[in-house]
This record gives C-alpha cells, structure tokens and sequence, in this order.
C-alpha cells in the first residue's frame, strides 16, 4: 500500500506541475498523440504541385527569352505587370530548357510558391551554333493547381562544381593480385560476354552478363580496395575496378565499378556492385591533390585545414 500511495503521490505531484506551468493544455499535451506525419497521400500530392510548378517555369522561361517587341502579351499570360517591360527587337533562339534546381519557399494553406532554376541553350541568332547554357531563377505561385510567376526571371550562377570526397580504398592493387585477377575476369564476363560469369560471383549476387554485350574488349586499367594485402589474407573487400572499353566501332569511355568481394572456400567472387564507392569514415573532402581539407568558404582567407573531417549528421 505504501508503495501504490507513493507512486499516486508522484503521479499527483506531475500532474499538478504542468497544470502551473502550462495551464489545463499542458496536462492534455502530455498524454495526446503526437499529430500524423506525411502520408502517401500528401507526399504523391507534393510532388505532383512540384512537377507543376517545374513545368510553367520551363514554359515561362523560354516564352520569355524568346519574346521581342510588341510581344508583351505572351508574357502576360505567365507573369502580371509586363506593360512596361522592355523586350528586344531581334529575336533570340532559347531551346533545351532543363530544370537544374527545385524548391517549396513558402506554404500557407493552399497557397505554395516553388523557387525554380531552369537552365536553357541562348543562342544569340536562330541556328547558330555559339549557343551557351544559361541559368534563369523565378518563383511560382500554385494555387489550388493554378500557377502564375511571381515576377520576371532573373539569371543566376550555374551550381558550382564541389570537392571531392575521400573514397575509402586505400591500396593499388597491381596484376597478378587475387584482387585485381577476380575484378578483371568479372568485368570481362559482364560487359563482353566471354567467360563463366558465374564463377566470379556469388549465388545470392543476382549478376548476370549483360545481353546483348555492349563491349568487345575490357582492359583493366586500375584496381584499388580497402584490403591492404588486396586479397592475400582478408576474407572481405571494397574493390573499385576501373576498365578500358573497346566496341566494334573503336574505343569506348572507360567506366569504374565499386565492388564487394569475399572470399568462400578459398575463392574471391563479386558479391555485390555497390552503388556508391566506399567512403572514408568519417567523411572527408579532398584537394585536387588528393589531400584531406575542409570545405571550402566564401569567408576563408587561409588555406584550409590538412586533416579536417565532416562530422556526422545529428538529429533534432
């Protein structure tokens, strides 16, 4: 009795707390469901105003570049206040318009506005070949399935390129190795169809040749894993394999394939292609030179750290 009287105590002491903190609503808080998250529904939902707004700032954007005088009423129908704008007297030829970047800036209600860059071919005369790819940004509205442009595009830097992340194979493994010999004997049988393929990958790998076989010629040029001993000792590796191609019309671009392999029964085989190369943990970005740094910054007046790392994501 004396212990229920002490745990009613504590239940009556909690209770009395948040109805001083809060209110009654905090007393009601506290044993409310959390609301629902996103449904399928909804997801579907968003992503189709997405596509929406994606398509009309296409449509504007080309609309628009390739507008001249007297023209101003094409641009109306996408965007208000075009009275006064200014439209050139010699016509421009804007093709190829591709979505580059996407995002929801504002939602209240019913009522989104999507931030759109749209990258286009500008060429400065009709079938000319001095054409060059431009960036234009413009906000839409999308509301209840009716989009309009919240002003005129603006042009914008394309996205810049960044830097490397450092891949987490860490040894070459040269000819000869029972790393380097598997990589390339699976490779040969994949891509020209020469080979038992099976006997380089495993039974639950669910590889198979490629058919009709895309390549006549597979020259392994590198091969790298994260086993120092590429094969020697270990019974698991991460192999990245790169290899020349060669078609029956010539050379081909080579390709690289990151790999998991282990070893059973005394054999290596493919147990994977993975679809991102192995990582160093954690994360860490390279210079041109190979060399460990930190991100760049717009405000950095230093050389970057040698040997900073990227910490891991946290949750809020």
């Amino acid at each position: 009795m004396s212990v229920r009287r002490r745990r009613e105590n504590i239940i009556v002491a909690v209770l009395a707390s948040l109805a001083v903190l809060g209110g009654g609503h905090a007393i009601l808080d506290a044993f409310s469901t959390p609301p629902p998250g996103p449904s399928d529904s909804s997801t579907i939902s968003l992503i189709g105003r997405e596509r929406l707004a994606e398509w009309f700032a296409r449509e504007f954007i080309v609309v628009y570049l390739n507008a001249t005088a007297g023209q101003q009423d094409k641009i109306a129908e996408f965007v208000g206040g075009t009275g006064q704008v200014a439209l050139p007297t010699s016509a421009r030829q804007a093709i190829d318009p591709t979505v580059v970047y996407a995002t929801r800036s504002v939602s209240n209600g019913d009522i989104d506005v999507w931030t759109v860059t749209v990258s286009v071919r500008v060429s400065k005369r009709p079938g000319s070949t001095d054409d060059a790819r431009q960036y234009y940004r413009v906000a839409v509205s999308v509301v209840a399935g009716r989009l309009r442009a919240l002003s005129l595009p603006a042009v914008v830097e394309p996205p810049a390129h960044g830097s490397d992340l450092v891949l987490d194979y860490g040894t070459s493994c040269t000819q000869g190795t029972p790393l380097a010999e598997v990589a390339g004997g699976f490779l040969q049988a994949m891509l020209t169809g020469s080979g038992d393929i099976t006997r380089y990958v495993t039974t639950d790998s669910g590889i198979s040749a490629l058919r009709p076989a895309p390549f006549t010629t597979v020259e392994t040029a590198a091969v790298s894993a994260d086993d120092s001993g590429c094969g020697a000792t270990t019974d698991r590796a991460r192999v990245l394999a790169t290899v020349n191609l060669k078609t029956d019309g010539g050379a081909a671009p080579a390709l690289t394939y990151p790999l998991t392999m282990i070893r059973a029964a005394g054999q290596w085989q493919v147990q994977a292609m993975d679809p991102v190369p192995a990582l160093r943990s954690p994360l860490q970005v390279a210079t041109d030179q190979g060399r460990e740094t930190s991100p760049p910054s717009a405000s950095a007046t230093r050389p970057p750290s040698s040997a900073a790392r990227i910490p891991p994501p946290t949750q809020k």
